[in-house]
């Protein structure tokens, strides 16, 4: 009777220490959580992922790598299932890279957000449920490091090719042309300033030049104007002459007395002042082929005339 009291007993006492445990458990655990499966896919490496690697959104871990495989329809293509927790806002523009955990040489998945759009992707749908594994910017830097190894060797070739003998010859001969050509500049320089100098003289003689040009065209409006004067004069000679020799006409019977004072008075006038048309002509034709002999005259003046035998300054054989 003892023997089954204490049966009895230990089998209480196991029951209730079993339903603890299984109460410790439940507790520890707490509630199940959902998750979401997701593929990223890539064509690159996946170097240092395990499966269970850890998979983190933005820095917050939300979920772990659950298979990594290649994909049958595309060997080149790398697929890594992993399931994120339900509820994690990954949008259209999430995208994944690897990123290394410390010094061991693992990686985790980092998944980011470019921020090109809001809309959440949708787990259900195939389409959606794929996510583009990026390089890592290790990878990045490693194959802009290789595409600057070979950009730096083309630019050492190129290097050798421009200080080959010849170009060095050619260089040194443009810097001797260069040097010349500031010699130049430093010739020209200092004729330019030469000239500079000689401006004020020249813009004084171009003012002379300029006042005896304006007294020429002033002697020329006198004479113009003296010619006019005579012309008009001309003109009542010749009105007067025409009504004078109507007048002859008229009184040609009596005009013996009229003739003699004609002769006496008019005639004596008339002769005067052809003789001044005549002089003033000769005068204006010896202007004009001064002139024409001499056009700079109009501007410099007219030039002195050629000195003759037994005057100062005559040269023998010198107006020839």
């Amino acid at each position: 009777m003892e023997n089954k009291a204490h049966a009895l007993a230990a089998g209480l006492f196991t029951l209730v220490l079993a339903a603890a445990l299984v109460a410790a458990v439940v507790w520890i655990r707490g509630e199940p959580i959902a998750n979401d499966f997701y593929v990223l896919h890539t064509k690159g490496g996946v170097s240092g992922l395990n499966a269970q690697a850890s998979v983190r959104y933005r820095g917050v871990e939300v979920g772990k790598v659950e298979s990594i495989e290649f994909d049958r329809e595309d060997t080149r293509t790398i697929l890594v299932g992993i399931t994120v927790r339900s509820g994690t806002p990954l949008t259209l523009g999430t995208y994944g890279q690897l990123a290394a955990q410390g010094i061991t040489g693992l990686s985790y998945v980092q998944l980011n957000d470019d921020g090109s759009t809001a809309e959440l992707r949708n787990p259900a749908d195939p389409a959606q449920a794929r996510i583009e594994l990026r390089p890592s910017f290790l990878e990045r830097m490693s194959g802009s490091g290789e595409q600057l190894v070979v950009r730096i060797a083309e630019l050492t070739q190129r290097l050798d090719a421009w200080l080959s003998e010849e170009n060095r010859k050619q260089f040194f001969q443009t810097l001797a042309g260069l040097d010349a050509a500031a010699r130049g500049v430093n010739a020209l320089s200092d004729s330019v300033q030469l000239a500079a100098n000689t401006v004020p003289a020249l813009a004084q003689q171009a003012g002379t030049t300029m006042r005896n040009a304006d007294a020429l065209m002033a002697e020329l409006r006198a004479l113009a104007g003296t010619l006019s004067e005579r012309a008009q004069m001309l003109d009542r000679v010749a009105a007067s002459a025409e009504r004078i020799s109507a007048s002859v006409e008229q009184i040609s019977t009596g005009g013996s007395t009229l003739a003699a004072v004609a002769s006496r008075e008019t005639l004596p006038k008339l002769n005067q002042m052809l003789d001044e048309m005549r002089r003033s002509s000769r005068s204006l034709e010896r202007l004009i082929e001064d002139l024409s002999a001499n056009p700079s005259s109009l501007v410099f003046g007219k030039a002195a005339p050629v000195p003759g035998p037994g005057e100062p300054g005559f040269v023998h054989g010198a107006a020839r």
